[in-house]
């Protein structure tokens, strides 16, 4: 894959042109603003989403749920911590840098400052957070739905995967990342999401589940005639 992504990096510079063509922007102003639209569905969103359906799914009871929402959070937090120090160590330029004057000005897709990317976000470039996250998601349902036999999943998952492809080509659209920062995010994204949900349920006695998927505490407030105490007690 190391090697495809260097290939891609041939066609970085013409796909950015075409669709950084600011006339074009000019032209289709609504473009923009659904590519902004669409770039908000972040890691971070991706996994505050997760994080509070498991939570809720929990207090519920509903494992089923919490099971699906703890392992897709799961394939988006692990190559998450990964692709934050990749990027950050190679320090790849985006196709667009803002200069220490505040001018806006082209990158070359084989501009890298080496650990540039920790401190800078115009050197954050590869791989692709945003398709990463995106592709996780769509991989993750994908594959706890074939665990479960859910139907209609041939539908659901085509629908899965190309809304799962906006927001990085929002992220093309905006001049923020080059063709093959997308490209290994997204592979990274399907990567993590296969293996994940693959091996928690190949594994289900793996240490992550037991601890958050294991057995269920009851925590909450109970009053009496002494007034209100903190409780926490198994299920």
């Amino acid at each position: 894959m190391t090697i495809g992504t260097a290939i891609l990096t041939r066609v970085d510079v013409p796909v950015a042109r075409v669709l950084g063509d600011t006339a074009f922007h000019a032209r289709h102003p609504g473009l923009a603003t659904a590519a902004r639209r669409a770039s908000l569905a972040t890691e971070t969103i991706d996994m505050l989403a997760g994080g509070t359906i498991y939570a809720i799914a929990r207090m519920r009871k509903d494992d089923g749920t919490a099971d699906v929402a703890f392992h897709t959070t799961e394939s988006v937090l692990l190559p998450a911590m990964f692709i934050q120090v990749v990027r950050g160590a190679l320090g790849r330029a985006r196709p667009y840098v803002i200069d220490d004057a505040g001018e806006k000005r082209d990158a070359d897709p084989y501009d890298f400052k080496p650990l540039h990317g920790f401190t800078s976000f115009n050197y954050r470039s590869f791989p692709s957070m945003h398709a990463m996250a995106s592709l996780a998601v769509a991989t993750a349902l994908t594959q706890e739905m074939r665990q479960r036999d859910t139907p209609h999943r041939e539908v659901i998952s085509p629908v899965l995967y190309a809304a799962a492809a906006l927001p990085p080509l929002a992220r093309m659209y905006l001049d923020e990342h080059w063709t093959s920062d997308i490209v290994m995010g997204a592979f990274l994204g399907v990567y993590a999401g296969q293996k994940v949900v693959g091996y928690s349920h190949e594994h289900p006695d793996n240490r992550l589940d037991r601890t958050f998927l294991g057995r269920r505490m009851n925590i909450g407030l109970i009053g009496d005639g002494r007034g209100l105490s903190f409780f926490v007690s198994p299920d």
